[in-house]
């Protein structure tokens, strides 16, 4: 009870005469280790929850009283624990939004209509600021439900629990073995030529989703008559009204029913595991890996994610016994506003006990953080499919992110609720809302630039054979110093040694018959003469040719081959990069700045460069020593900076090598010292280069990427 017992508007409503619908059933839960009484209409499947304070208030309502009248019996019977004049018109106002109480008459009871009315302004602004998440009733199927109980109870039962744990234990062994193959494949899922299957795998899946929350609610006595078609971001998928559940008594069944369709996904993600390792490639392995997909990752990241109000929220609030768990912690939040920056004393907290303090607090605070990454993430996937769709979005996203909680504040602060304090209120309002403006808009911030980047040598060449042949010695190891002109690998060509015989041979055989011609037919001497030439000059071909089967460097550096040593005694083509000879004393760190980014660097003055190695990033290397090519290129310095060799590049579908990329770019060339303490420098190493440009206000660097982007997706 507060400390206002009395209300100036309990005039309004002290003499209507109120009871609960027939049609409501009462049962008593527990949560948080306290009892709480659910109210449920069993033709609207409405539910309301209340404390065992207002329950008592709430039971003596009847036609055969007025308000006030029970108000003062349950005044007198609990003096401590009964509702406040205040608490009673709120209480009221909420039972009447629900359509769970009847008027015998009609005295003035506006301040409960007034509350109806506001109700059903929130319910239509609702429904039209969230356009994207329409759900449309189809058909009951509470009846065809009931006529197959039996198949439900085997379903929802122990042996089918033993069952889903061992099909997802075995899925999740072929996903394990398989993982290399499913990043490789998971590439194409976004596909055109796969987009239908994918979009048919989810609908498909969401009616057993949606069937498994029906199939539960059944097997623990509730009812389910409704059955439609919601459309998230203008896709239909298929949703049921499980709300039955809520009058569970135990919370356990309550949980399950919310957690079935996360455990349904799981369950076709297994076996969609299991088929897709055990198919070829085809229409059936492509479905399912869509199915395997889309039950796992997607489902974990939605209805297994307690921080949006999906599935595993509702079950979260079952197991940790937080009812109304979202409203109460942004409640918890707007109680912090209230009673620490605007100054309202009487305000009160949400939290009953420490406990609850601590999940309101650390709930809000992550889901809404999580909330709004899923916002821009629908924002952009809307406004990339159809951007004046998106741009509607965006128009709806701003009215409730920003314009409602703006005009709920100023209403908060006309209000009896800041009289006290109004002074207080509006100067830290004015204050709040003006200090970050002006922190965003005046005041400068670093701005900076990354960029992706890999380390060459200015002076670096392959080590490669002029001729073909079998890898037999190595003379240097990955990492040894070398010298110009030094051994590094021996190659041996069984067939060249061949040619080289026969040709010997040959030229044997030709200074004979030369040798005879001179003593019996002198006319035979030149053409054998000619012969001899040939073969001779032929042999010195050979004889490079051999030679070049000895691998040396061209000039001093250190040899860099990982994985040469794997290849001893496999055949090299002539001209195969065996390794590298690297001037590590002369290394360049070669950035890639995007077209977007360019603006950045040629209309900002560059204050420092700065470049972190990946796997030493705890070392950051500075430089004054740097280039920008004002220039335009595309073909990489590195297959290593581009998706197919695992960098964040895009490249060219029609690039087999990987080395062009799919926008142009600029590179930014930095000079390293080989000498910094502790740092690992070699050729071919990747990392991040931060260009740090002059500080500009936020909203300045924010507008800018705002057109870049609208500029490069919509070509605005």
């Amino acid at each position: 009870m507060t400390a206002q017992t009395f209300s100036e508007s309990w005039h309004r409503i002290a003499e209507a005469r109120i009871g609960l619908l027939p049609s409501v059933q009462v049962q008593r839960q527990r949560f948080g280790g306290a009892d709480w009484y659910v109210l449920q209409d069993r033709f609207t499947q409405r539910f309301f929850r209340l404390t065992p304070q207002a329950w008592r208030f709430v039971s003596r309502l009847s036609p055969r009283r007025t308000v006030d009248e029970a108000w003062r019996e349950a005044l007198e019977q609990f003096p401590t624990d009964a509702p406040s004049q205040h608490e009673v018109i709120q209480l009221l106002g909420q039972l009447h939004q629900s359509n769970l109480l009847y008027f015998r008459s009609q005295p003035d009871s506006a301040e409960i209509f007034d509350r109806y009315r506001q109700f059903k302004q929130r319910e239509l602004y609702g429904k039209l600021l969230g356009f994207l998440y329409l759900r449309i009733p189809v058909l009951n199927p509470n009846d065809w439900l009931n006529s197959i109980r039996p198949l439900i109870n085997a379903m929802v039962s122990v042996p089918a629990a033993i069952l889903w744990l061992i099909v997802v234990a075995i899925g999740a062994k072929a996903v394990v073995e398989n993982l290399p193959q499913i990043a490789n494949q998971s590439q194409g899922i976004l596909a055109l030529d796969n987009l239908i299957w994918l979009y048919l795998c989810m609908a498909g899946m969401k009616v057993l989703h949606e069937l498994a929350h029906a199939f539960v609610c059944k097997r623990f006595g509730g009812e389910v008559h409704v059955f439609g078609i919601m459309l998230l971001v203008l896709a239909p998928l298929p949703y049921v009204d499980a709300t039955a559940s809520w009058a569970f008594r135990s919370r356990y069944e309550r949980a399950l029913v919310g957690a079935i369709g996360v455990l349904s996904e799981l369950f076709m993600a297994a076996v969609g595991a299991i088929v897709w390792a055990n198919t070829g490639p085809g229409l059936v392995h492509t479905l399912a890996f869509n199915v395997m997909l889309l039950g796992s990752i997607s489902s974990l990241l939605f209805n297994g994610n307690p921080l949006l109000r999906f599935d595993a929220y509702y079950v979260l609030c079952d197991l940790i016994d937080i009812p109304n768990l979202y409203q109460r912690a942004n409640q918890q939040w707007l109680y912090f506003a209230d009673r620490y920056l605007l100054g309202t004393r009487d305000a009160k907290s949400p939290a009953t006990d420490r406990r609850e303090w601590w999940w309101l607090t650390s709930y809000g605070a992550l889901s809404f953080a999580y909330r709004m990454l899923v916002v821009a993430l629908v924002l952009e996937y809307v406004a990339d499919q159809w951007f004046l769709l998106g741009v509607v979005f965006a128009l709806t996203t701003f009215i409730m992110l920003i314009a409602m909680p703006l005009a709920k504040l100023f209403s908060h602060l006309a209000g009896q609720a800041v009289a006290r304090n109004r002074t207080r209120a509006i100067i830290a309002s004015t204050v709040g809302l003006l200090v970050p403006i002006a922190l965003i808009a005046m005041v400068p911030w670093r701005d900076a630039i990354q960029a992706p980047g890999v380390i060459e040598s200015l002076s670096a060449n392959a080590v490669a054979p002029g001729m073909a042949g079998r890898l037999d010695t190595l003379h240097v190891r990955n990492g040894d110093r070398v010298r110009a002109g030094q051994l590094i690998a021996q190659l041996s060509n069984p067939e060249l040694d061949f040619e080289i015989q026969a040709a010997r041979a040959q030229i044997i055989e030709t200074e004979l018959l030369r040798n005879q011609a001179l003593a019996n037919t002198p006319a035979d001497v030149e053409p054998l003469r000619r012969r001899l030439a040939m073969l001779r000059e032929r042999m010195v071909e050979l004889e490079f040719r051999k030679a070049q089967l000895a691998v040396v460097a061209r000039h001093d550096g250190t040899f860099v081959a990982p994985k040469v040593s794997e290849r001893l005694g496999s055949w090299v083509q002539r001209g195969e990069s065996i390794g590298d000879v690297v001037d590590l004393d002369n290394l360049r760190f070669v950035g890639v700045v995007t077209q977007q980014q360019a603006d950045q660097l040629f209309s900002s003055t560059i204050e420092s460069v700065a470049v972190r190695l990946n796997g030493q990033v705890d070392r950051e290397v500075q430089s004054a020593e740097f280039n920008v090519l004002p220039y335009q290129r595309q073909r990489l310095a590195s297959v290593a900076l581009g998706w197919t060799g695992g960098g964040s590049i895009p490249v060219r579908p029609d690039d087999q090598k990987g080395e062009i990329a799919a926008d142009p770019f600029f590179e930014v060339r930095v000079r390293l010292d080989p000498t910094t303490p502790d740092l690992l420098t070699l050729n071919g190493l990747t990392g991040q280069m931060r260009v740090s440009l002059t500080p500009t206000p936020l909203l300045t660097q924010w507008r800018k990427w705002v057109m870049q982007q609208l500029q490069k997706r919509y070509h605005i």
